[in-house]
């Protein structure tokens, strides 16, 4: 399941960024976190998937203007239907009955009725004096008292808990007085649940400030809440220059704990499972520190040598070249290739500062170790990737296809970084590299910061998952479109083709993502990007993979089937063992270049119509379609039962009752399984 945070027109990076390493935190385990913007929500089937939605600090009147009428009707029927809705700031206003901000100050002052409508109550701000847009020069740490006894802390005396939490800009919500009793702020459905307050000596109980309140919507809830309680004090110390946040974060600091317990708090009440309390810290530190690392080239027998030496010898003329590396600053990154040079960083510092130094936002810098063999490369070097394995592991995948002779490309130079943006973008984006880039040269990268999805969905990035680029040179223009349906049995037979692996229940949902079909249902457990460019007869495909092979959360994992498997086995049989990435790389790549050059010369003699034809019944017994009816979005919400694929890689449904046949794109549409719904992809 989903937890999507709002990122569109009207959200501030300080919020977004805050908000998303928060519920990463507390969240990852179980959830994909995901940024959406205003067209997901308006008409993408986000619903279904969905367990909480966010919508951050920013501004509220660009939420008004992008979200309204489509988005915010969408959302207001979710969360009556059931859904979980967190506003925070600027989220909080956007859900209230009305908004009064700044009244009377010229240039900020805004006022008017809003059409969520979760909390029947003005939000009225700033709650605090000074505010200024796009700044810090107005935050505050405000200290609140939190209803302890209603979220469950017995240890709080008299039933209250006191924070100081960051304020810049939210608001309090005037509530009208016969939807709350004064105290116990109605705790029947319906009423507005008030579980922290703004702290003042000469307030009374009738004259103190909601700071944070709870609503039923429906069968649904929200929860709204004026202060940032999702900043943590240590991530804005590092990320803020101004001045007076640091006369704010001793206060911060102290509270902070406390801060953190409440957001747990309101997280549990909308039926979220937490991360264990336990793993929040190893979780909140591969999140805040994971710094792009070095990354290594390495060939892979004699054809990767060749591979290597032709990449280099074509960079060395695009880049500046020093004593043992080369420079070359391209699109998006400043990349800079070291020969075989471990721990000899002196001889990349000189030529890393010939970029150009006065740009003002400089490209990241990423520094790629050049090694003659991985059997030269230290295992600690890469520890969560052992280069040496899978070197072995290629060489007896492609063993195991029968042709030991054949001219073998795919993965024999590999580029692996524990840690990179995004090892799609790194090839696709940089220009200048990825013109030099060999047909077959595969990037691999253990932990992605930024990676990329299909149409505007995230690429998840999670330990134990398989993310990988394969470099592909195609020429036939007819053919292209079938080569994510190929990588994509490839990845389904190499999986059933490991050892004890051939009845797991790996299947494939159209028209590029990976499941498991279990007793409960389908579950994600991979998918495929293609993305290409045509120049001078050749199409440049870049094909980027996510597997979950030792990952168990937020979904499940290769792994977790192999268990599931064993368990179900005779005691007196030996278990089959884990499954590494390594593996599953090697397994992946040596069965799809088998396929891929059957796929290549199969309308070379005539036998076949088109490319895939040969592949067709095997593509069949894997995907999950097979006579399914669906509905037709774009087609007036026609019923049609799925018929397959036609020979330009479309896919074919047929009209229930009427027989009109309907042609799909891949590259267009999206499938939702669990509602038999095909709309357009937004």
């Amino acid at each position: 399941m989903n937890v999507l945070v709002y990122t569109g027109p009207g959200t501030a990076k300080g919020p977004v960024d805050h908000t998303l390493l928060t519920l990463k935190t507390h969240l990852s385990t179980s959830y994909d976190v995901i940024p959406v913007d205003a067209p997901t929500l308006e008409a993408a089937p986000w619903q279904q998937t969905t367990s909480l939605l966010v919508i951050p600090g920013g501004r509220d009147l660009p939420y008004v203007e992008h979200l309204h009428p489509t988005a915010t009707a969408a959302i207001r029927s979710w969360v009556a239907k059931g859904g979980r809705y967190l506003g925070i700031c600027a989220g909080a206003y956007f859900a209230c009955d009305r908004v009064e901000f700044e009244m009377g100050r010229k240039g900020y002052e805004v006022a008017g009725d809003r059409h969520l409508g979760f909390l029947k109550a003005t939000a009225r701000g700033s709650v605090a004096e000074g505010f200024v847009y796009g700044e810090e020069d107005g935050a505050r740490a405000m200290e609140i008292t939190i209803e302890a006894g209603k979220l469950g802390w017995l240890d709080e005396v008299n039933g209250q808990a006191r924070a100081h939490v960051y304020v810049n800009g939210g608001p309090y919500f005037d509530i009208d007085a016969n939807s709350m009793e004064s105290g116990t702020s109605g705790e029947t459905a319906g009423n507005p649940n008030v579980l922290a307050w703004y702290a003042s000596d000469e307030s009374t109980e009738k004259t103190r400030r909601p700071a944070i309140v709870e609503c039923t919507v429906g069968t649904g809830m929200a929860i709204l809440t004026g202060p940032h309680v999702e900043y943590r004090p240590d991530i804005l110390s590092r990320h803020s220059a101004n001045p007076h946040v640091s006369r704010i974060l001793p206060s911060l600091i102290a509270s902070d704990e406390t801060r953190d317990r409440l957001v747990r708090s309101l997280l549990s009440r909308l039926g979220l499972k937490l991360n264990d309390q336990k793993d929040v810290a190893s979780t909140l530190m591969d999140m805040t520190c994971p710094e792009i690392t070095e990354m290594h080239l390495c060939p892979v027998g004699e054809s990767g040598e060749e591979e290597v030496d032709t990449l280099m010898r074509a960079l060395e003329n695009s880049g500046k070249v020093g004593e043992q590396a080369v420079l070359l600053e391209d699109s998006v990154n400043v990349l800079c290739f070291r020969h075989n040079v471990a721990g000899e960083v002196d001889n990349t510092t000189s030529i890393v500062n010939q970029s150009n130094p006065t740009e003002e936002e400089p490209k990241p810098t990423v520094v790629i170790n050049v090694h003659p063999s991985p059997m030269g490369l230290p295992t600690e070097a890469t520890p969560k990737f052992n280069l040496q394995q899978y070197a072995e592991a290629l060489k007896t995948a492609r063993l195991s296809m029968g042709s030991p002779l054949a001219p073998w490309r795919f993965g024999s130079s590999i580029l692996y970084g524990e840690v990179v943006s995004s090892t799609q973008t790194l090839l696709e984006k940089n220009l200048k590299f990825s013109s030099a880039i060999p047909s077959g040269l595969v990037c691999v990268g253990s932990h992605q910061v930024a990676g990329r999805g299909r149409g505007r969905n995230s690429w998840i990035s999670q330990s134990g998952c398989l993310m990988f680029t394969l470099s592909l040179h195609h020429r036939d223009a007819r053919s292209v479109v079938f080569i994510q349906y190929l990588v994509g049995l490839a990845i389904v037979e190499a999986i059933r083709g490991l050892p004890g692996c051939a009845d797991l229940p790996v299947h494939l949902k159209w028209p590029n993502d990976l499941y498991a079909v279990l007793d409960d249902g389908p579950k994600k457990i991979g998918g495929i990007l293609v993305t290409s460019s045509y120049q001078k007869g050749t199409f440049s495909l870049f094909i980027g993979c996510g597997v979950n092979v030792a990952n168990a959360k937020p979904t499940l994992s290769i792994n977790d089937l192999i268990c599931q498997r064993n368990a179900k086995m005779d005691t007196n049989a030996s278990p089959v063992p884990p499954i590494t990435v390594e593996q599953v790389l090697a397994h992946i790549l040596a069965t799809f270049e088998d396929m891929y050059n059957e796929f290549v010369a199969a309308t070379s003699d005539g036998r076949y119509k088109f490319a895939f034809e040969p592949f067709l019944e095997r593509y069949y017994s894997r995907w999950l379609h097979s006579d399914q009816l669906v509905t037709l979005q774009d087609a007036d919400n026609a019923l049609a039962r799925i018929v397959g694929l036609d020979s330009s890689g479309l896919l074919k449904a047929v009209e229930e009752g009427g027989g009109r046949e309907y042609l799909l794109q891949p590259d267009g549409n999206s499938f939702d399984m669990m509602k038999g719904l095909i709309s357009r992809k937004q």
